[in-house]
């Protein structure tokens, strides 16, 4: 398969300190640069902030979101809610001492 070049324009000092994040990172401007490719032609959006309007969620999913977070039950109070740590101790030794009764 022929390989094709991406040109890019950026500072010098912006493709040095990119260079050596990479470099850190393990990896480089070309493997960065193919997977990026990838994740565009994958999801069909940017993998970042500002991702224009390919990246925003439509009517239907916000609705689907909005929807699910309603559902969410909230945990039912618990009876030491509101006691200090020395109550609920006392609390929890009484409940030890009916046991044994």
């Amino acid at each position: 398969m022929a390989e094709a070049m991406v040109t890019a324009r950026m500072t010098a000092e912006k493709k040095q300190a990119g260079n050596r994040v990479f470099e850190e990172l393990g990896t480089n401007a070309s493997q960065v640069v193919n997977r990026l490719y990838d994740y565009v032609i994958e999801n069909r959006a940017l993998p970042f902030e500002g991702r224009g309007a390919a990246g925003r969620h439509t009517a239907e999913e916000l609705a689907e979101a909005a929807a699910l977070v309603d559902s969410l039950r909230m945990p039912e109070p618990s009876r030491f809610a509101g006691l200090s740590l020395k109550d609920v101790k006392r609390v929890r030794l009484e409940d030890g001492r009916k046991a044994l009764v």
